[in-house]
């Protein structure tokens, strides 16, 4: 790996009064899985790196005021064995357990993932649908955005030398006679430690009807950011969930990857490849319904 400066705070102050006196560029160091493999290969390394791993208070799981909040150094091992995660936001919890091997997930962290900003990232998709937002503080100050309008650069991403902090979302809590569920699934090269050639998470409320009252998708690996799908959110909208319903989600499906990668060499997979993605996502919501499967193709 090419040399440069190491910088081990202790606490977040200690680590933003540093890079504030720091006129040269600074890279945050996480787990590192992502970061290293991008350095060895580097031909110009960062002049600093600031490695997070020794600060405690960005490692944590709490509900807080009808909220979870998730500190940026919080592995995706903890977040996959939270009791908590497995309770209010299981998509979540699903999409940390499916990161890479049980070695990356020990090393992995929340905010390296969502700072790396790869498409195929799996608690991606999960943070869309739960409508996380993101906080973050930099030698400028602190700020809290929504996910997705970070994600989206909307307000320029990440700015120069700003660490995420925290994630938080609200506990989705089903209405009088409705529960919520949720789900993530992934479609590998190989299974567990693949990079997703697609994953996708979903939040559903329903009723003692099986009717859908609100419900929140979002995919990955379709672009260059991970995304939701407001149309069909709207369209689900008063529909009962059962096989007709699947296969529904399957169609539209198909036609999102038409839209998102016309003529890419993997669309022909993809709009395959979704299909069952659907399928299972659908099994894992609603168990109770048995193993539904439509006609794919």
């Amino acid at each position: 790996m090419p040399e440069c400066q190491i910088i081990c705070p202790s606490t977040v102050a200690e680590g933003i009064e540093a890079i504030s006196r720091i006129k040269e560029d600074v890279v945050f160091l996480g787990g590192g899985t992502d970061l290293v493999i991008k350095l060895q290969s580097s031909q110009r390394p960062p002049a600093w790196l600031m490695d997070l791993s020794l600060i405690p208070e960005l490692r944590f799981i709490k509900e807080e005021k009808g909220r979870v909040r998730i500190g940026s150094g919080t592995t995706f091992f903890q977040i996959s064995e939270s009791l908590l995660l497995r309770e209010k936001a299981r998509c979540l919890s699903q999409a940390a357990s499916q990161v890479g091997s049980v070695q990356i997930r020990n090393r992995a962290t929340i905010g390296g993932n969502i700072a790396n900003a790869s498409p195929a990232g799996d608690s991606l998709p999960a943070l869309l649908a739960l409508e996380a937002w993101v906080s973050l503080i930099g030698p400028q100050g602190a700020r809290r955005v929504p996910f997705a309008q970070l994600q989206a650069k909307e307000q320029e991403g990440l700015k120069d030398k700003e660490l995420i902090t925290e994630i938080d979302f609200p506990i989705w809590e089903g209405r009088e006679n409705s529960q919520v569920v949720s789900a993530f699934g992934k479609i590998g090269s190989r299974t567990a430690v693949s990079i997703a050639r697609l994953n996708m998470a979903a939040v559903v409320e329903y009723d003692e009807e099986q009717m859908i009252r609100n419900s929140k998708w979002a995919v990955g690996a379709l672009g260059l950011i991970p995304f939701r799908l407001p149309e069909l959110e709207r369209e689900l909208g008063g529909k009962r969930v059962g096989s007709e319903l699947a296969e529904d989600i399957a169609r539209r499906l198909t036609e999102v990857v038409d839209k998102a990668i016309p003529g890419r060499a993997s669309q022909g997979y993809k709009r395959e490849a979704v299909q069952g993605l659907v399928y299972d996502l659908f099994g894992e919501l609603f168990p109770d319904q048995g193993k539904i499967r439509g006609e794919k193709g």
